[in-house]
């Protein structure tokens, strides 16, 4: 788990998860106040270098279809999508 700080507070973090070559990044999250400086980016640029110190040639990740600034920064940094999936819920009622 990688976390940016400004200061004191935190601002950014996320989780990679290394395994058979591959890294997979999970929570990526900025604090609405500190979105669009780049934070993101270079958190996620951390945790790549980390994975592949750790033996990762690959990563990926999963971000939810609705989220357009996520997206615009996956993008930028050469992810493309590959496959959709969804979750699906029991009614218990």
């Amino acid at each position: 788990m990688f976390t940016l700080y400004d200061q004191e507070q935190a601002i950014a973090c996320g989780f990679g998860v290394v395994e058979r070559e591959h890294i997979g990044l999970y929570d990526i999250v900025t604090d609405i106040n500190f979105r669009n400086r780049g934070f993101a980016e270079q958190m996620i640029l951390h945790l790549l270098r980390w994975g592949r110190e750790n033996g990762a040639r690959y990563s990926y990740l999963a971000v939810v279809a609705n989220n357009a600034p996520a997206w615009r920064l996956y993008s930028k940094l050469g992810y493309k999508e590959v496959y959709r999936y969804w979750y699906r819920v029991k009614d218990n009622a």
